[in-house]
């Protein structure tokens, strides 16, 4: 019984994973944004809008930036294949994934964000 060919490397599930950090970080910053919402307005009650504005604000601006930098500068994935080992298409196309994924995931941040200035602040929790 032969054992089969490993087909996945490390590196290229990293380098696959790396190309999904802009729904990662939109993950993060939805889940985040609602937490921090609920447990201000919970413990803070009727002195949280300033609290919750500020601290969305914050972390939006946070995932933005870090979500530009994915759009803006792709090499990270170049850094992850010093060897050489994938052909250049392969690290091309990543790049691009990562690109679009991030761009598709600045909408879906900047939407958690500015939902911050049409809605009541604490009407859930009250």
């Amino acid at each position: 019984m032969a054992t089969s060919k490993q087909v996945f490397s490390e590196k290229f599930i990293g380098i696959a994973l790396l190309s999904l950090a802009g729904p990662f970080i939109w993950v993060v910053h939805f889940a985040v944004v609602y937490g921090v919402h609920h447990i201000v307005c919970a413990t803070l009650k009727n002195n949280a809008d300033f609290w919750v504005h500020i601290a969305i604000i914050v972390i939006t601006v946070a995932a933005l930036l870090a979500l530009l930098a994915l759009i803006i500068k792709p090499d990270i994935l170049q850094r992850l294949d010093r060897d050489q080992v994938r052909q250049e298409t392969t690290k091309e196309f990543f790049a691009g994934i990562m690109r679009l994924l991030a761009l598709l995931s600045v909408f879906g941040v900047l939407w958690s964000g500015i939902a911050l200035f049409f809605l009541p602040t604490c009407a859930s929790v009250s």
